[in-house]
């Protein structure tokens, strides 16, 4: 009895955060529709929720920032994105600091007929 006691003390005088819980399920939408293309090849990257904002019409209005190494560069995206239901339906980047996108090194031949 008093480990029961001294367990409902401690959640009340230390609550969690539940924007945790909240997120999970973005993160892997996030990962899903954005961010796999954007870390692709990369060692490892890592997705954090930083704002999440419900509008009254269901619209989640989300800043998330993104950050990965790739040997020993590392590349991190701020992105605030425009999410309904399960989906992303709009986005921008907010902020974006390290390895610059591919570009193509070699541009196409001209070849006359």
């Amino acid at each position: 009895m008093p480990l029961f006691i001294a367990l409902m003390v401690m959640m009340f005088l230390c609550p969690t955060n539940q924007s945790h819980a909240e997120d999970a399920p973005l993160v892997p939408l996030l990962r899903a529709q954005a961010f796999n293309k954007l870390f692709d090849g990369f060692d490892y990257y890592h997705v954090r929720i930083e704002r999440d904002v419900i509008n009254i019409n269901g619209e989640h209005e989300v800043t998330a920032v993104a950050s990965g190494k790739f040997f020993d560069q590392t590349r991190r995206v701020k992105v605030q994105f425009l999410v309904v239901g399960e989906t992303i339906v709009g986005g921008q980047v907010l902020e974006e600091q390290g390895l610059p996108p591919c570009l193509l090194s070699v541009q196409p031949r001209e070849e006359s007929l």
